[in-house]
């Protein structure tokens, strides 16, 4: 099979990790890979993303609770449309849950304040690049949605020296994943709605 379809059907979501250290010239290779990705060239043709890299395990854990807290926090509201599911908020309540499954890499994409309206399409498409190339080295991966609130609290933004205006639009993890060998529930289901030929 062609390489680069193996690696996007073996692709997985990993959420346990090895403490092996990731090298820092792979995790370069990674965002290299996601600044390939395609993207609005307007109003300028500057690449459009940002990446903050964190591999200290202290503060990927103080950002898990701080996480973890704002959803607590914005759940127990009386908005309905903030109720999260309640096997998300039993998780979040339990004090060993770590939003980032203790992977020993986060990558907190953001978007650049002049990227154009498709900036969260650019970024999206940066990381199914940088996932799929990970894959490709033997690294495990995951997009973790519930990292999203640290990109609305100024004390984290502050932390990571990431300047005013950009925006957190993706936090990825990566690890070498304790099982090698992933597989997942094949992909048969009927997906075209109409073939013009």
């Amino acid at each position: 099979m062609n390489t680069v379809f193996e690696n996007i059907y073996l692709r997985r979501s990993v959420r346990d990790y090895k403490p092996n250290d990731v090298p820092d010239d792979v995790i370069r290779e990674l965002i290299k890979a996601g600044t390939y990705a395609p993207f609005s060239p307007y109003p300028t043709r500057h690449q459009p993303r940002r990446f903050v890299v964190i591999k200290n395990r202290e503060m990927i854990d103080r950002l898990s609770e701080r996480a973890k807290k704002m959803w607590l926090d914005v759940g127990t509201g009386s908005s309905p449309e903030i109720k999260r599911p309640e096997n998300v908020m039993k998780a979040l309540k339990m004090p060993e849950f770590n939003i980032f499954y203790n992977a020993p890499v986060l990558i907190l994409m953001f978007a650049m304040p002049h990227a154009y309206t498709s900036h969260e399409y650019d970024c999206a498409a940066a990381a199914e690049n940088m996932l799929i190339a990970a894959r490709s080295l033997g690294i495990g991966s995951c997009w973790i949605g519930l990292g999203m609130p640290l990109g609305s609290d100024q004390n984290t933004l502050a932390e990571l020296d990431v300047p005013e205006g950009y925006r957190l639009m993706v936090p990825l993890i990566f690890g070498y994943p304790v099982k090698d060998t992933q597989t997942g529930p094949p992909r048969d289901e009927e997906v075209i709605f109409k073939w013009v030929s």
